[in-house]
């Protein structure tokens, strides 16, 4: 891990541990919740928040083999279907504070936590409003004014700098803001971070000026005039409503065309770039891949519109499970995904959003350290990749290939009869 990298966790972690023992503008600690149901109009209510209601009881299902999904990670076994109401919240005079990692607070002007559009984990999982991690802070700096409107797109976990939760956790809101009406008054995007080039190219596309950028990391506590928060993308679980992998297909597949006469591409993703789980063997797979007709890509070393373009024009994605995997949004219905899993560690993102796109998917589970007991743990454990497996799921797509292309022969010959 990078020095500075490891500097900046060190002092993420001194800030936290003195936030919660110095005292300082602790006017600034919220005094409660409030907590409201989504059709909620009272005009008490009104005085404190607006509520839009996008998609009430909107489910959201997991599909997935019963194979897989008994082989998922006890520590991080996903629910099979999950309903969340989709809100967008105006919040006049309103403040948001952040740690960048664990905390969100949407905060109205008479100092309370804004229920569904304040976010808090503990342990990775998502915690009742009123157990807000801010609750817990004492030191406050003062917050940085901002006038006009600022829509939020905050959210906890790795939205800072993990290009995963960015295309599921943050750009994802901005669709519930259009679909809210709102999105002409907003002044002002609150994003987690402007570090990374994914970051500021993906801002670009979408047509949001920098000008109108703020960085969560460079400011944590602000006050507007106004607050539009909305509901986080995923709610409080983990699965992938489908609206949200339309929205990035929609948004960002017209931006790169492929042109029809461009040959497909058979892609490896590579984590080298990672100092986490990274493939121990990846020398040896990338032989037994080459004469196969596969390409080794490190996707963070392209732009935004050259991963758009490559995996757009893919018809195999091969790659152990990781942020990197995210660019299958940018496929085409039918692209073949084969994702690597070391036993100790298999979560659900990736084969949960495969479907929903309409890709082929595949997956290839290596012998490894099967006492995980935490993503945490797991997330950081080297994979060894048990490479016949792969070769075998390559033959089995060949041989898939192979008997379709046959059965539409047929089906052609017999039309052609009648």
């Amino acid at each position: 891990m990078k020095l500075n990298t490891l500097y900046i966790k060190g002092l993420r972690r001194i800030k936290q541990v003195l936030g919660r023992v110095v005292p300082h503008n602790t006017r600034y600690k919220p005094v409660g919740v409030c907590r409201f149901t989504p059709n909620d109009s009272s005009s008490e209510m009104t005085n404190e928040i607006q509520v839009h209601s996008i998609y009430t009881n909107h489910t959201s299902t997991l599909q997935v083999s019963e194979h897989l999904f008994a082989a998922c990670s006890d520590y991080w076994k996903p629910l099979k279907s999950v309903t969340t109401d989709y809100l967008v919240v105006e919040v006049p005079g309103g403040r948001i504070y952040t740690d960048n990692q664990n905390s969100v607070a949407v905060i109205s002007r008479f100092n309370r936590v804004v229920d569904h559009v304040s976010l808090s984990l503990t342990n990775g999982k998502v915690t009742p409003p009123d157990r807000n991690n801010i609750f817990d802070q004492r030191y406050f700096n003062e917050p940085d004014y901002y006038e006009g409107t600022v829509f939020t797109l905050l959210t906890g976990g790795a939205g800072l700098n993990n290009i995963s939760h960015w295309f599921v956790d943050v750009l994802p809101r901005l669709h519930l803001l259009q679909e809210s009406g709102l999105y002409d008054l907003v002044d002002w995007f609150l994003v987690p971070s402007l570090r990374y080039s994914y970051q500021t190219e993906t801002l670009e596309m979408l047509g949001i000026p920098k000008e109108k950028l703020i960085a969560g990391d460079e400011h944590p506590h602000i006050a507007a005039d106004g607050i539009i928060a909305s509901t986080a993308p995923r709610g409080i679980h983990t699965i992938v409503p489908e609206w949200l992998c339309q929205f990035n297909r929609n948004a960002f597949l017209p931006l790169e065309e492929v042109e029809a006469n461009e040959k497909p591409l058979r892609l490896y993703i590579s984590r080298s770039d990672s100092a986490i789980r990274n493939v121990l063997n990846e020398k040896e797979l990338l032989e037994a891949l080459e004469p196969l007709g596969f390409r080794n890509i490190i996707s963070s070393k392209y732009s935004m519109l050259e991963r758009i373009k490559m995996f757009s024009q893919a018809e195999v994605v091969i790659g152990a499970t990781g942020a990197g995997l995210i660019n299958m949004l940018f496929c085409k219905p039918g692209t073949r995904l084969i994702e690597i899993f070391s036993e100790g560690f298999i979560l659900e993102p990736f084969y949960d959003i495969a479907p929903k796109i309409g890709l082929d998917y595949d997956y290839v589970i290596c012998k490894g350290n099967n006492n995980i007991k935490n993503a945490d743990h797991g997330q950081r454990e080297h994979i060894t990749v048990e490479i016949d497996k792969v070769l075998s799921a390559i033959a089995r797509m060949e041989a898939e290939k192979l008997q379709s292309a046959t059965t539409k022969r047929a089906e052609v010959s017999e039309e052609n009869l009648i």
